[in-house]
């Protein structure tokens, strides 16, 4: 960096820090914008291009202020302060929640069990593993009829039980 160019960024860092102060707010960082004009400018000044290098300057810095200030709305939404981050949520489910889950899946366990082989077999090809009933019929050497109607009675079946109150085990 030439001499021309610290004695520009002495005259006129107070005044463009003043600037860039009143179009930010936190977290942008109104020395971090300053040294950024600074840094984009001063090729452009020491090569001879610039007239009026204290506009020029300033203009630097109210684009790169605009931009900063844009970038924090955009991000803003997404960013958590560190303070608050005992305040976010959770997507986890509860421990309640997982145990009455997991009981709910024992449930319907102990239901499948109930059903007769063929059903059965039906039911957890196209509910665990799946699988359309095209496949299931072409898998089983059935008609696609008789897939679906031993969906329906698998589905009739389990919904009885599931049905039943208080199956606490």
């Amino acid at each position: 960096m030439t001499v021309k160019a610290l004695s520009l960024l002495a005259r006129h860092r107070g005044a463009l820090l003043a600037s860039v102060r009143r179009r930010v707010r936190p977290p942008v960082e109104p020395a971090d914008i300053v040294q950024e004009a600074f840094a984009r400018a001063i090729p452009a000044i020491e090569a001879g291009r610039v007239v009026d290098v204290q506009a020029f300057v300033h203009g630097i810095a109210r684009n790169l202020s605009a931009e900063a200030m844009r970038q924090q709305q955009r991000w803003s939404q997404w960013l958590v302060e560190a303070d608050h981050s005992e305040q976010v949520a959770d997507d986890a489910p509860s421990p309640e929640a997982h145990a009455a889950g997991r009981h709910e899946l024992d449930r319907l366990h102990g239901a499948m069990a109930t059903l007769p082989p063929r059903c059965r077999e039906v039911f957890a090809m196209r509910h665990v593993e799946l699988l359309e009933k095209a496949e299931i019929a072409q898998r089983l050497g059935i008609h696609v009829k008789q897939v679906e109607k031993q969906l329906r009675h698998a589905l009739v079946l389990c919904s009885r039980i599931l049905a039943e109150p208080g199956q606490d085990d």
